[in-house]
């Protein structure tokens, strides 16, 4: 099997980013410079004593490094680095997320996800700050080239979060809850006119019933297809620090996740019938 020197580059950058290590220190530690290492992440190691480093140093194994095994990703904003440049080198995304999605998300929110991380009980700001970052360079690249994107989402969530809010914990003041629901049904709204007035290329799903647990994002075309599953929330009660994520580009998994996004798809509503089923969440 060749091995695909960018691609080794591209999960060099995302482990490292997830490590929260500065280039500096990493490239101290791998005994090159700086501009050596902007150089491997951009064109791949060529040298397999400096993978076998690298690997150590990042805590994956050489095998995930160079791209024969499965990518798992304990940091969100490693996890959310790859799934930038595998959605920058897709032809088409098909996502299922649990309620949000980033990249259809309100101009608003992420800072309002900013502020419910910041609040979530025993959250750590520096992963935080690292995830917002790249998941605000995610929107950034999908609104300069927009993919075509199918998203899916349930509308039993999407009525749990106008109950819920978008918060990071409980016990808030009544003010605050009140201004947080009222978030969250602006997050809703933009869904609905999203399906009144639908962007170029881009189509939404409702599911009547709640989907798989895990958020999921299957990226077709581009070379190598791929599928993402991640535990990490972007809605109310955010998560970003707890949970393994996964990026797959072994065929009969990616076929797998294809076909029950499609089959999901096909059941969803639609254009004016989802539509109006917001505005029937919204007016309660």
């Amino acid at each position: 099997m060749a091995l695909d020197m960018r691609q080794i580059g591209a999960r060099l950058r995302a482990w490292r980013l997830g490590t929260g290590l500065a280039p500096d220190v990493v490239a101290a530690r791998l005994g090159v410079s700086r501009a050596a290492l902007y150089t491997y992440e951009k064109d791949g190691i060529p040298r397999l004593d400096l993978l076998e480093r690298a690997a150590a140093l990042l805590g994956v194994s050489l095998a995930a490094l160079i791209g024969i095994e499965v990518e798992h990703f304990a940091s969100a904003a490693g996890f959310f680095e790859r799934m930038r440049q595998a959605e920058a080198e897709a032809d088409q995304i098909l996502a299922c997320f649990d309620p949000i999605s980033i990249l259809l998300a309100s101009p608003a929110y992420p800072d309002r996800l900013r502020q419910m991380l910041a609040e979530a009980p025993g959250g750590d700001a520096g992963a935080g700050a690292r995830a917002l970052a790249v998941l605000e360079a995610r929107r950034a690249q999908q609104a300069g080239r927009a993919r075509p994107l199918t998203a899916l989402v349930a509308l039993p969530r999407l009525a749990q979060l106008l109950q819920t809010g978008l918060v990071g914990r409980d016990g808030l003041a009544a003010q605050i809850l009140a201004e947080r629901r009222g978030w969250a049904r602006e997050e809703v709204a933009a869904i609905a006119a999203r399906l009144e007035a639908p962007a170029i290329g881009v189509q939404i799903g409702l599911l009547e019933a709640v989907p798989p647990s895990q958020t999921f994002e299957v990226l077709l075309g581009g070379g190598t297809e791929r599928v993402a599953v991640s535990p990490f929330r972007l809605g109310e009660y955010p998560n970003v620090t707890d949970g393994i994520a996964t990026l797959s580009a072994e065929p009969a998994t990616v076929a797998l996740y294809a076909g029950l996004a499609r089959r999901l798809w096909d059941g969803a509503l639609k254009g004016e019938r989802a539509a109006a089923r917001l505005r029937q969440l919204l007016a309660v």
